[in-house]
């Protein structure tokens, strides 16, 4: 009977509180799984590049580079942050008991992406929407009534002006950007402006080199708490020339059986 209970109350915790979450995922795009699910190589002009040391690139980073007008589960944006389960609740709405904190912030949870994807259109991204939004397993702190959550955009990249080189002349280079912002700075002022602040740093990064050729955003993670330091950081990747020495050679892949 005490388990029967209990398993009630968990289902109206869920119906309660879930229609904030479910009117905001209603208010989505709804094109990103259709696009996450496609065939791995769809959209790919090749299906291999070469890094700067002639080993090939992995696939992932592959993808996230050349398929520009789809959603890649390999791009992403990624947003660490605290907030108050009260920031959580509708008008009227009061926080439950302190053992239902975590079935309410994972519920509400998606509500803390609005605005993201904002900070990201139309600098990098042509399009963006929410792959995830969930609670951090044990973050939530009933006595601060505070919960840490992690959000996944996803984002279809701003396309290029200029055409690819011949890939198979080009080798593929890296770098991370790191944002440095103190808890004052205006650009860390909330998770959305931190965000945007990442992507201007990181587009502003491609832009400095005149030798990194169709330069591109590949991934950024922003881990923001009000009042603390910030950490961000972006992924770019560029095209260069063959160094002296290393030849294309596109993977091997087994012969078809028979």
């Amino acid at each position: 009977m005490l388990r029967l209970l209990i398993g009630t109350g968990v289902v109206l915790m869920a119906v309660g509180f879930g229609a904030a979450g479910w009117q905001y995922w209603q208010g989505q795009t709804g094109d990103a799984p259709a696009d996450l699910a496609a065939p791995e190589d769809a959209g790919l002009p090749q299906d291999w590049l070469i890094s700067a040391t002639g080993a090939p690139v992995p696939h992932d980073d592959v993808r996230a580079y050349l398929v520009q007008a789809r959603f890649v589960p390999s791009r992403t944006a990624v947003v660490i942050r605290t907030a108050l389960l009260t920031n959580l609740l509708a008008d009227g709405e009061t926080l439950p008991e302190a053992s239902y904190f975590q079935i309410l912030a994972d519920i509400r949870a998606p509500l803390l992406a609005a605005g993201l994807c904002s900070a990201l259109t139309p600098l990098i991204a042509r399009e963006c929407t929410v792959n995830a939004a969930r609670v951090v397993e044990g973050s939530v702190d009933p006595v601060q009534g505070t919960a840490q959550f992690r959000i996944e955009l996803v984002y279809r990249q701003q396309p290029d002006l200029a055409d690819l080189p011949d890939l198979a002349l080009h080798v593929l280079r890296a770098d991370t950007v790191v944002l440095d912002l103190a808890p004052e700075d205006a650009g860390a002022a909330s998770a959305e402006s931190a965000l945007a602040a990442l992507a201007e740093a990181a587009q502003a990064a491609c832009a400095a080199d005149p030798g990194r050729q169709s330069c591109r955003v590949l991934r950024l993670t922003v881990d923001w708490s009000e009042g603390r330091p910030l950490a961000a950081r972006a992924e770019i990747g560029w095209l260069e020339p063959l160094p002296e020495g290393i030849f294309a050679a596109p993977s091997l892949k087994p012969t078809p059986e028979g």
